[in-house]
């Protein structure tokens, strides 16, 4: 009863013609470079995140149509309504007030700072973000890293368009840190295998919640945040979530 409550309303904003010509389906920004969670491969969108956000809405009877793009672009197209929503988004102070956010993220992830093999690391325990003051930190364009790192001026960041490139920059001496979570930079190094060995971690930031944010000014950006709010519960508590986790899992570990 409460899923059929809530689709009332949005069923007839999607049925709208004129914005939308198939009734129960939108179409969602997909992050198209930062695999395992979403990426451009074999010409459509795939990765973890891209089936968690298809199952969400399939949970609750709306079909997601994704369109890769470039994340800086994705999100500012989700700020200005032209798409309803886009992922995988880090909720920082920042944005805050230019999303709309569901009361849960997807899941959580970590960003790790990476150094070449031979840095030297004084701090025990590892780095951490204040740390990282005064240091050239490679970073990629539109990403946020989480509140105390994006909100803090004393780093001097070196902004590339993608993950490959920032670890390229500390070969060059171009810049002394990244940061990628591990999943990203233990895929990043099977596909690039001049890359693998020579860097290592020597830091990390806080955990960070991975959300699909939705626009303030599309039409249907309020409805399908709360479509997909519920979608998202559901897949929590029945185990779909579970399992797409652990078939990425899998395969990220090659298994």
């Amino acid at each position: 009863m409460r899923r059929r409550q809530l689709l009332l309303p949005l069923a007839g904003l999607l049925s709208t013609p004129a914005a939308w010509p198939q009734a129960r389906t939108v179409v969602v920004g997909a992050e198209d470079d930062w695999f395992p969670y979403s990426a451009l491969v074999d010409g459509r969108a795939q990765g973890l995140t891209v089936d968690l956000v298809t199952a969400a809405f399939a949970a609750v009877g709306i079909t997601a149509r994704m369109e890769p793009l470039p994340y800086a672009r994705c999100m500012a197209q989700t700020k200005s309504g032209s798409l309803a929503a886009c992922f995988n988004t880090t909720r920082t102070e920042q944005i805050e007030k230019d999303y709309l956010w569901t009361s849960r993220p997807m899941f959580e992830e970590r960003f790790l700072i990476w150094g070449l093999v031979d840095d030297v690391v004084t701090r025990p325990g590892g780095l951490m973000v204040r740390d990282l003051e005064g240091q050239q930190v490679a970073v990629t364009r539109g990403y946020e890293y989480g509140t105390e790192f994006d909100g803090n001026p004393r780093i001097v960041r070196v902004v590339t368009g993608q993950d490959e490139k920032n670890f390229r920059l500390l070969l060059k001496s171009r810049a002394r840190y990244t940061l990628s979570p591990d999943a990203n930079a233990r895929l990043l190094f099977q596909r690039h295998p001049e890359l693998a060995g020579r860097f290592k971690v020597v830091g990390q930031l806080d955990a960070f919640g991975i959300y699909t944010a939705f626009s303030r000014t599309h039409p249907l950006g309020t409805a399908l945040r709360a479509a997909f709010d519920d979608g998202l519960r559901i897949i929590q508590a029945n185990g779909t979530a579970r399992a797409i986790h652990d078939r990425w899992r899998q395969r990220i570990q090659g298994r």
